[in-house]
């Protein structure tokens, strides 16, 4: 039989009823009061039993994975346990109303795969400062959408929660944050890479930039999104009038010595690489346009230009590999880091001595 811990029973209650932790704590407080001899653990018990909750959860939401999400799954059905491997910087955008917004996302990961955690707006107030890398968090009720990187996206809006550090029993399967790259994705030589190939990491240099573009696109599908002036409004094929977000596009060509192979970077991770917000990346296009260039010829004249600073440095970046009719093989990248050397000699000892030669 398992027993539930006083956090564990509040943590159901504040899911199934949408109270507060004050609020529930307060109601624990209460009954502690009208009978003293009850524990924390009672009070909590005897609270959920008087607002008709069912503590007894089902198995199969108590171990979900991360590699168990699918976009458009309902959002009560999300429990999710991982652990933070990076945070990018909170950034804003404009509503329909004028007033200005703020988003900032996270990359957590467990023993099955890795996903994106998306903050939005008081979320991010509420939570972003009190998340450090290596944390483990518990994300609840939270939209799941796709993700042009194949990562899958949880969206944290006012029904979705966080829960810091929380106890539960998946948080001993999640791998530490040194071993994580390790566990999760397969180091490949360009020579050897494939159409089709996923979860693999390239070492290489970055010898050319293609391109550099800001879109604004669907918050939901992250499609590109089309003004209508007659209504003032931003519209997405699928999902209607929709309040944008902007979103950057890096192309660029990664060499290792053994091949070379076109990369595409998008959202957090281009605008980490290249030090720039799509909104400068944004104005500098329309700086573009208005002299007479088309989005392609500013793209390309931007990336030239303004990024060619980025040409020479060593990265590893890890996707999933596309084919594409004219271009070749491109590594739709999930993400990219600069490279720790120091790890890397410890990789290297260890193909040799899987080789006999240590």
């Amino acid at each position: 039989m398992v027993v539930l811990t006083k956090e564990k029973i509040v943590e159901i209650i504040e899911r199934k009823t949408g109270m507060s932790r004050e609020e529930i704590e307060e109601e624990i407080r209460k009954i502690m009061e009208e009978d003293p001899l009850l524990s924390e653990q009672g009070a909590a018990a005897l609270l959920a039993e008087r607002l008709g909750v069912e503590l007894i959860e089902k198995e199969e939401e108590s171990l979900m994975k991360i590699s168990d999400l699918y976009p458009g799954m309902d959002p009560r059905e999300v429990n999710v346990v991982g652990r933070v491997l990076k945070k990018y910087p909170p950034r804003e955008y404009t509503k329909k109303d004028g007033s200005v917004g703020r988003v900032a996302s996270l990359i957590i990961y467990d023993d099955s795969g890795r996903a994106r955690v998306v903050l939005w707006d008081s979320k991010v107030l509420e939570y972003y400062n009190k998340i450090e890398v290596g944390d483990i968090i518990k994300v609840l009720d939270a939209q799941v959408r796709e993700s042009l990187s194949g990562l899958p996206e949880l969206h944290i809006n006012f029904r979705a929660r966080v829960i810091l550090n929380p106890e539960d029993p998946r948080v001993d399967s999640i791998p530490p944050l040194e071993e994580v790259r390790i566990a999760t994705y397969t180091r490949k030589k360009i020579k050897d890479v494939e159409a089709g190939d996923r979860f693999i990491e390239l070492r290489g240099t970055i010898a050319k930039v293609y391109r550099v573009l800001v879109y604004d696109a669907c918050p939901e599908c992250k499609r590109k999104v089309d003004y209508d002036p007659g209504t003032e409004t931003w519209i997405c094929p699928e999902h209607g009038e929709v309040e944008p977000i902007k979103i950057t596009i890096l192309d660029f060509g990664l060499d290792d010595g053994t091949g070379y192979i076109r990369v595409t970077l998008f959202g957090d991770d281009a605008e980490e690489l290249l030090g720039v917000s799509p909104e400068e990346i944004s104005e500098k296009i329309r700086e573009m346009e208005s002299m007479g260039m088309t989005i392609k010829e500013a793209a390309r004249k931007l990336a030239e230009e303004e990024f060619y600073r980025i040409i020479g440095k060593e990265i590893v970046v890890r996707g999933n590999v596309i084919e594409d009719r004219f271009l070749g093989l491109i590594l739709r990248a999930s993400s990219w880091e600069d490279v720790d050397y120091r790890r890397e000699i410890e990789r290297v000892k260890r193909e040799l001595e899987e080789l006999g030669v240590m």
